[in-house]
C-alpha cells in the first residue's frame, strides 16, 4: 500500500474510482478537468498493486471571514474503493492531509460530512448550519427570465455586492465564475434573473429540482428588495409544487411569512483549525479594527483547537499569540471557536458563553454574522 500525492497522469484514474459514488464519471469530469484552482496534488490517493482504492481531494477556497479572507481546504470527493473499506485508508489520507496542507498556506478547513465520527477522531468540529424548507404560492411579479451568458457580469457584480459582509461565502473570481458553470452540472431552467424597470439586474437565483422539492443554491438581490426575492424564490419552486429547501443567511429568510416556512439544523457542515497563526494573522486587522470601534482596551482569551493551545491577546494596536503546551483555563474548544468565528456571539452564543469571564471581548471580536455557505461553492 502507498499513500501519496497525485501526478498529471493520475487524474483518470481517479475519475475512474469516484465512480464508486454510483454517479457517471461524466458528473466529475467538470470538477477534475474544467476547475481552474485544482492541481493533481490537490488530491492523495491509496495506491495497492497499481490500483487506486481510495482518494481525498483537498479543494483550494478563500472564504469570509466578516470582511476578512481566510484560505480554507476544503475536503471532498473522500471516496474508498468497497473491497478496500473497513481499513481506515480514510484516515490514512487525512493524517497525510493535516501534516501538509498548513505547510502550504491553509489556515482552515471546511467539509459536509456523511460520517462525522471519521472527522472528529482528526479534529474537525460541528458548525450550526440552517436548512429552511417552504412552500410558496405562485408569484409572478415582478417577471422573471432565464439567465444568459450575457448577464454573468451583472450577477458577478450583485454577488460581491450582496455578500462582501456575509461570513462563509466564497471569494470569486471571473475564471471562477464561468467554470463553476460548468461543473456545477447546472440546470438552466433553474437559473433565473429578475430585472428593474430601468433594465438593471434587481436579483437571481440558482436552483436545481431535487425529488421532492427545489434546492436554492443561492440567491442574489438587492438590499430589501423583498419583493424581487419572493418572486426568484417562487419561480425556482414553482417546477416542484411550490416546494424548496435552502441554507439562507439570517437576512434572506424574512423574505418567507411565517406559516410559509420552518429552520431546522442542517446535516454535516464541520470545520478544523489548520495554522491557528496564520488564521489569526488572517483576521489580526479585523480584530484590531473591531476593538479601536468598540472604544475598548481590548483582551484576552484562549484557545485550544486541534491545531495547538494558545492565548490570543487582541489590542487596538497589536494581536498577540502565545502558545502553550496544555489547554489553557476557560479555553474555546474547536467547535466553539467555529460558531463564533463563522456565527458570531449570537443567541446560542450567549447562551453558551454568555458566563464566561472573557464575554465582553468575545462579543466585541465576533459580532453576530449573517451566515452562510451557498450550496453552489460545496465541495
Amino acid at each position: 500500500m502507498t499513500i501519496r500525492r497525485a501526478r498529471d497522469e493520475d487524474v483518470e484514474n481517479i475519475l475512474d474510482l469516484l465512480t464508486y459514488y454510483e454517479v457517471p464519471r461524466s458528473y466529475f469530469e467538470p470538477f477534475y478537468l474544467r476547475d481552474p484552482s485544482y492541481r493533481p496534488e490537490h488530491s492523495w490517493v491509496a495506491e495497492e498493486e497499481g490500483r487506486f482504492v481510495a482518494h481525498i481531494r483537498v479543494f483550494d477556497r478563500t472564504i469570509r471571514v466578516g470582511e476578512a479572507g481566510l484560505r480554507v481546504a476544503g475536503i471532498g470527493s473522500v471516496i474508498t474503493a468497497p473491497e478496500s473499506r473497513g481499513r481506515g485508508l480514510a484516515g490514512q489520507l487525512l493524517r497525510d492531509v493535516l501534516a501538509e496542507t498548513p505547510k502550504e498556506g491553509f489556515a482552515y478547513s471546511l467539509l459536509r460530512a456523511y460520517q462525522p465520527v471519521l472527522y472528529e477522531r482528526h479534529g474537525w468540529a460541528s458548525i450550526q448550519s440552517d436548512l429552511v424548507r417552504a412552500t410558496l404560492p405562485p408569484d409572478g411579479a415582478p417577471p422573471v427570465e432565464r439567465f444568459t451568458e450575457g448577464d454573468l457580469p451583472e450577477v458577478m457584480r450583485l454577488y460581491e455586492s450582496s455578500n462582501v459582509a456575509r461570513s462563509g461565502t466564497t471569494v470569486r473570481s471571473p475564471e471562477y465564475w464561468r467554470s463553476q458553470l460548468e461543473w456545477l452540472n447546472e440546470d438552466r431552467e433553474g437559473f433565473l434573473v429578475s430585472r428593474a424597470e430601468n433594465g438593471t439586474l434587481a436579483g437571481y437565483v440558482r436552483s436545481r429540482v431535487g425529488e421532492a422539492e427545489a434546492e436554492i443554491l443561492e440567491l442574489g438581490i438587492r438590499r430589501c428588495d423583498a419583493k424581487t426575492g419572493r418572486a426568484l424564490l417562487s419561480a425556482a419552486a414553482a417546477r416542484s409544487g411550490g416546494r424548496l429547501k435552502a441554507h439562507l443567511p439570517s437576512s434572506l429568510r424574512t423574505l418567507f411569512r411565517p406559516e410559509e416556512s420552518e429552520v431546522t439544523s442542517a446535516f454535516g457542515l464541520m470545520g478544523r483549525v489548520l495554522d491557528l497563526a496564520m488564521l489569526v494573522e488572517a483576521v489580526r486587522p479585523l480584530w484590531m479594527r473591531r476593538v479601536r470601534e468598540s472604544g475598548g482596551r481590548g483582551g484576552s482569551f484562549n484557545l485550544a483547537t486541534s491545531a495547538g493551545h494558545a492565548e490570543v491577546r487582541v489590542r487596538a494596536e497589536e494581536v498577540e499569540v502565545f502558545r502553550s503546551a496544555r489547554a489553557p483555563i476557560h479555553a474555546l474548544g474547536e467547535g466553539e471557536f467555529a460558531h463564533l468565528l463563522f456565527r458570531g456571539f449570537d443567541s446560542v452564543a450567549t447562551e453558551r458563553l454568555g458566563a464566561r469571564p472573557d464575554s465582553d471581548l468575545l462579543r466585541t471580536l465576533f459580532p453576530k454574522q449573517d451566515f452562510v455557505v451557498w450550496r453552489a461553492d460545496a465541495f
